[in-house]
């Protein structure tokens, strides 16, 4: 029985002590104003019941100001008063910070990695850079060392190292200068080798046709015409013809030099002169005659001779 109630006594007397310092910590919050130190509020509450560090500057801590079901229950949150510190400093008393405290420091957090990230690549898009612009200066150099030598007569090779050049440094204007140069020559020599072909392709035709004028004045001096009149030609070369018209009709016929036509290959006209000869006038049987010239450079295709009373005849020289 008697240890009983000394049992009792004990509880009550705890519950009083616990109760005595919860009021203690309780009038001593009222002291606590924002803007006090770390040490003030210490000095003023004495060490906290709980702590939550949230950065080396923020932090919170916890004064017990409810009693808990018994004595044994333990302190938590729930029955403290908490007090926020930043740098040292009482910045809230009763609001919890730690709740969006941590939520800034998880965004800084992230933010931090973030910007490290960045950083790393940044780093590394640098070093990338630096490697590419070193290879793009050696690859420059060496281009450098093997145009120096090849002489300017050799525009192919010199266009396809400047070109090379140009394309590493666009901005380079001597590169830009020496491919236009090379550029221009090609150019002149491409045009002098297709004109130089095409003078070798005509002077090869001029010759194949001079070569086969014998077996075509065989055909062209043979008369042919529409029984009205016939025409014969010679082809003398070098841009010149002789022809014959004959009258092989019963009545009088007439030749002039504008009842003459030359075609050359190309179906064009080509400009002749006619000898006045060929400004006659025809008995049934008799022939006029005389020669035409042109340029040496036309190859004829075909002679006309053609007029009201004679009809239309020709010569073909091919």
């Amino acid at each position: 029985m008697r240890i009983g109630v000394i049992v009792f006594i004990a509880a009550v007397m705890l519950t009083s002590c616990a109760h005595l310092d919860i009021n203690k910590k309780i009038s001593a919050l009222k002291r606590v104003q924002p803007g006090d130190s770390q040490e003030v509020v210490f000095n003023t509450m004495g060490p906290p019941d709980l702590r939550n560090d949230i950065t080396d500057q923020r932090f919170v801590v916890y004064y017990q100001t409810k009693a808990g079901k018994s004595s044994g229950t333990p302190v938590t949150p729930a029955l403290c008063t908490p007090i926020a510190f930043e740098n040292g400093q009482v910045v809230a008393v009763g609001d919890d910070l730690t709740e969006p405290w941590t939520r800034e420091e998880e965004e800084r957090e992230r933010r931090a990695e973030i910007a490290e990230r960045e950083r790393r690549q940044a780093e590394m898009g640098e070093a990338a850079r630096q490697q590419a612009e070193a290879e793009r200066q050696k690859k420059i150099e060496a281009l450098e060392k093997e145009v120096k030598p090849v002489p300017a007569s050799n525009a192919v090779l010199n266009l396809k190292l400047y070109r090379q050049l140009l394309d590493l440094d666009p901005d380079n204007s001597r590169y830009q200068k020496k491919v236009a140069v090379y550029e221009e020559r090609l150019a002149r020599q491409k045009k002098a080798r297709q004109e130089r072909a095409v003078r070798i392709a005509k002077e090869k035709h001029r010759q194949a046709w001079e070569q086969a004028r014998e077996a075509r004045n065989k055909k062209l001096r043979q008369y042919t015409g529409n029984g009205t009149a016939e025409m014969a030609a010679h082809d003398m070369g070098n841009g010149s013809l002789y022809v014959w018209v004959k009258n092989v009709s019963r009545q009088i016929l007439t030749t002039h030099p504008d009842h003459f036509t030359l075609v050359d290959s190309n179906n064009n006209r080509a400009t002749c002169k006619i000898s006045d000869s060929l400004d006659s006038v025809l008995e049934p049987g008799s022939i006029s005659h005389g020669k035409i010239e042109y340029s040496k450079e036309i190859e004829p295709k075909e002679l006309i001779f053609q007029n009201k009373g004679s009809g239309r005849i020709s010569k073909s020289f091919h």
